[in-house]
């Protein structure tokens, strides 16, 4: 499968971790490509321009649903989920700031399939697997009603078309729009990696609200 990275170029740690994570793929032998992810004030333009609203059903509800960052986000998943469309073929998305355990291993699955975990603590049983997995290679069922974030999945043509759909015009936080209300989602047992705001604390784009373009505040922050 293709993979792609969403990077956002114009931030220097979005860009720096997306090129590490595209030299951790390609050491594992996976095609990896950076895919400029759409920035929170572009988002919140494009959506005004659409009439996009908040879907008015999700499981975290409107909690910070309108700030600029998640806008973005769910932008830039939403633009991956037409190119999944384009290629009519099963596409690997990540976002950034992800260090890979080990490469994917091929399995039969369905809908989504989660491959790097987000929310260990909602996970604990899958957290085990990714250090030193014993189960046989497959996709697990995944009980609970959301996705453990959105920072590493497999999508299918057929599924990323039903959430073109759904959300044509409407939003939500982008792991809430890919939910169990709607896909069948499973997840790797071998779990390819993690997110870096779980490993070592750092606090992602959206959390620091800083999906948007750098502005002033953040080069004299640089400084």
């Amino acid at each position: 499968m293709k993979s792609f990275i969403i990077c956002l170029s114009k931030i220097d740690a979005s860009l720096a971790t997306a090129t590490n994570l595209k030299k951790q793929l390609e050491e594992f032998g996976q095609e990896a490509e950076l895919f400029e992810g759409t920035y929170g004030n572009d988002a919140v333009l494009m959506m005004e321009e659409e009439g996009r609203t908040l879907h008015p059903y999700g499981i975290k509800g409107p909690l910070d649903s309108n700030s600029p960052s998640v806008k973005g986000c769910f932008y830039s998943h939403y633009r991956l989920w037409k190119k999944c469309v384009e290629l009519n073929e099963p596409i690997l998305i990540f976002e950034d700031d992800i260090v890979l355990t080990r490469s994917f291993a091929d399995v039969y699955w369905r809908d989504v399939l989660v491959v790097a975990i987000g929310h260990p603590t909602k996970s604990v049983r899958f957290m085990d697997n990714l250090i030193n997995p014993v189960t046989r290679t497959e996709a697990q069922e995944y009980r609970l009603s959301s996705m453990p974030g959105c920072c590493g999945y497999a999508i299918k043509p057929h599924a990323a078309k039903k959430l073109l759909t759904i959300y044509e015009h409407t939003y939500l936080p982008a792991d809430n729009a890919i939910n169990r209300n709607e896909l069948t989602i499973q997840i790797h047992s071998h779990l390819m990696g993690i997110a870096l705001t779980k490993k070592d604390g750092k606090k992602s784009l959206t959390r620091l609200g800083s999906w948007g373009e750098p502005n002033d505040k953040d080069k004299d922050d640089e400084d």
